[in-house]
């Protein structure tokens, strides 16, 4: 269990929400979450955030979904291609969230679309559900089919309109997940912030390709350790544009060092993905080491975010 210590060493608030620990599940990785029961201690987790969510129930991508990267034999990323298989929001509410609210941390439901109106039609049905989650994180990595397949979260009218129609469609905390398109990204969240959205996730998959002998090239969405340097980048430019933001970092979280460069580079809090999936406790392992730093040095996370930007001293180009 978390002490009142702990509690205030390590939580966070998102537009009155508030977490009691900056380290999340990020979607896709745990399943919907509730499987991780019994093995992880929920008690330590900031929140859950779910497996996409579409209006519709889709099927997603054909076999083989996922490969993997090596170096010389060592894992150093994952590419997945699932789809975005999902029941569809109605199924989703009624069979999944009552199971979600039941473990004892937040629920952020990560919503995705193929048109900009299937944002706010997925929130609608979740928010007018007996279980709504506590917070929506809007995946504008998706095509958007109407505009020949471009990505929602490059199109900066789009990226205004979903964000738009999605605050007006609940008062509970908004994060928008972009991928790390550094040359536009602040123009996005400039965006996105104009328009209510609460916080940032960053960042999303990068678009990738493998060789494989039996399969040909394999193209899908990378994550792991080649991750961490780009999102590192783009969440140190952000914190030093926009004060006061919230972003949460997400790519090549392995262990407690990986996570505290994040918080130096001022992120609020980190998901962890692909390390779940090499060790489901993994999140709880990074908690109880950055719990354990922070009484050695007693100091509260808050004062260690984006401590490490005042310390820099080299130029950026």
């Amino acid at each position: 269990m978390v002490d009142v210590w702990e509690s205030d060493a390590l939580s966070f608030e998102i537009k009155g929400v508030s977490f009691s620990s900056p380290i999340i599940l990020a979607s896709g990785t745990a399943g919907y979450g509730y499987e991780l029961e019994g093995i992880l201690d929920f008690s330590k987790i900031g929140a859950v955030v779910t497996k996409g969510i579409s209006p519709k129930p889709r099927d997603g991508n054909p076999s083989p979904r996922i490969a993997e990267f090596s170096v010389k034999g060592f894992q150093i990323a994952l590419l997945n291609s699932i789809g975005l298989q999902n029941p569809g929001a109605r199924a989703f509410a009624k069979d999944h969230m009552p199971k979600l609210k039941k473990i004892p941390t937040k629920i952020i439901a990560n919503v995705f679309g193929e048109k900009e109106r299937d944002y706010p039609h997925v929130i609608k049905v979740l928010e007018n559900s007996e279980n709504p989650p506590d917070a929506y994180e809007l995946n504008l990595s998706c095509p958007n089919t109407q505009k020949g397949g471009i990505e929602f979260g490059v199109n900066p009218k789009s990226v205004q309109r979903i964000v738009r129609l999605c605050r007006k469609s609940t008062s509970r905390p908004i994060l928008v997940k972009f991928s790390p398109f550094s040359e536009i990204l602040p123009q996005l969240v400039r965006i996105s912030l104009s328009e209510g959205a609460d916080a940032f996730t960053i960042s999303n998959t990068l678009p990738s390709a493998l060789w494989d002998k039996k399969y040909g090239f394999f193209k899908g969405g990378m994550s792991g350790y080649p991750l961490k340097p780009v999102v590192l980048r783009c969440v140190i430019e952000l914190c030093e544009r926009f004060e006061d933001i919230k972003i949460i970092g997400c790519g090549g979280i392995y262990n407690f060092d990986d996570a505290m460069e994040y918080f130096l580079a001022g992120a609020t809090a980190v998901q962890i993905g692909t390390a779940t999936f090499l060790n489901p406790k993994t999140a709880e392992e990074i908690y109880d080491n950055l719990l354990s730093e922070l009484k050695k040095s007693g100091k509260t996370l808050r004062e260690i975010i984006g401590s490490g930007l005042k310390i820099t001293a080299y130029q950026r180009n």
